[in-house]
């Protein structure tokens, strides 16, 4: 039997014209699944491919007891990272919580600004958001930002000025105001070394003038992570917020977008206070199939590939709920590879009995938030 292909290209062949139009739609349309992310001189490539493997000591396989697994797992990726060394050095301290001025916003929710000290003379501040009226526990939205100097007040709302709330709401990026705005408490908490108000210096520009990267270099001298930092002030949040009489503590939801998202999915697995986690543009292998490492420099764990990779990340989320979220026209990442990783999660949640727990979606546009795709997934979780 012919192709319907076939059978096309002989019909479009009887006018130039269409043939001409059929031609140029099919270049336009081709898919380019099989086109390189990016591209590496041979010897540069095959370097990369046998440094890039690693030990992958924590890889998932269906052959392991599953818990037995998560716990080694964790244990080692809390190590590996420099949150342990972080718990050991901080254990002595008790976080101290300086709570602003409420405002209302139009009648629908309060929005106050804090500031919680997750470690000697570090105040991270954030954006406490509860509806107006409510007589019963809600559910809490965790909405850590990427690289946006403004981040906390982009997310929740509370704009600098005209051109920020419109740059914002251009690309639906007020998050913790949505999430108010649908009933749930909401906190928009600074992001270490990514906000303004906790930004590192780069004095000299030694680090290329990016203070993530000067944090970067500040935490690796010193044992430790930025992303163990960050995920550090997030359990001092949640630490907080958990005794929050309002909150309703078996409905902790985490969402950000790009570095928000890294920040999700590390803190969603480690800390299984987190019932939801829906990673925004984000979610993805450490590197690409041609090598090419697809976060910033300030989201690198030295070692990660001796332990493993995002699959395994995801695995440590499993089976609790888990969204991941990309946009088709986002150039930071690869299709591809971002779909490899989640068939790879997704199979895994099929062999715990939780296919509905774990999805993946694209957005029509580029790295940003979807909350078309969001909200549905996180209603219906926590329903």
């Amino acid at each position: 039997m012919k192709s319907s292909l076939y059978r096309r290209m002989k019909k479009a062949t009887k006018n130039p014209y269409i043939l001409i139009a059929f031609l140029l739609l099919s270049s336009v349309t081709a898919p380019a699944q099989d086109k390189p992310f990016v591209s590496y001189p041979e010897n540069i490539s095959n370097y990369l491919k046998r440094i890039q493997k690693g030990d992958q000591k924590y890889k998932y396989t269906k052959d392991k007891n599953f818990k037995d697994w998560q716990n080694e797992a964790r244990t080692a990726l809390i190590e590996l990272i420099g949150l342990k060394k972080m718990s050991i050095k901080l254990k002595d301290h008790a976080p101290s919580i300086q709570i602003g001025t409420k405002e209302e916003v139009e009648g629908k929710f309060s929005r106050t600004l804090c500031k919680i000290e997750t470690e000697p003379g570090i105040h991270v501040p954030f954006y406490l958001l509860v509806p107006s009226i409510t007589n019963k526990k809600l559910p809490l939205v965790i909405c850590p930002h990427g690289h946006d100097t403004q981040g906390l007040h982009s997310y929740s709302g509370s704009y600098m000025n005209k051109s920020h709330r419109e740059k914002i709401l251009s690309r639906e990026g007020n998050i913790a105001e949505q999430a108010a705005l649908r009933g749930m408490i909401a906190i928009a908490p600074a992001t270490r070394g990514l906000a303004n108000e906790l930004i590192v210096p780069d004095p000299k520009g030694r680090h290329g003038n990016r203070p993530c990267r000067a944090q970067l270099m500040h935490c690796l001298i010193s044992g430790r992570t930025p992303t163990a930092e960050r995920v550090w002030d997030m359990q001092r949040i949640i630490d907080w917020a958990w005794a929050h009489p309002l909150v309703d503590q078996k409905k902790i939801i985490m969402t950000g977008n790009s570095g928000g998202g890294v920040l999700t999915a590390y803190t969603a697995a480690i800390d299984n206070r987190i019932s939801i986690a829906v990673p925004s543009c984000s979610f993805t292998s450490v590197m690409s199939s041609e090598g090419f490492i697809f976060h910033c420099d300030c989201c690198a764990v030295p070692g990660i590939r001796d332990w493993g990779d995002w699959t395994e990340l995801g695995a440590l989320i499993a089976p609790r709920n888990l969204l991941i979220v990309h946009g088709v026209r986002d150039g930071l990442h690869n299709k591809k590879d971002v779909e490899k990783t989640a068939s790879k999660i997704r199979d895994i949640y099929r062999g715990l009995g939780s296919p509905n727990h774990m999805k993946m979606e694209w957005g029509n546009s580029g790295h940003r938030f979807y909350p078309n795709i969001m909200w549905p997934f996180i209603e219906t979780a926590i329903r």
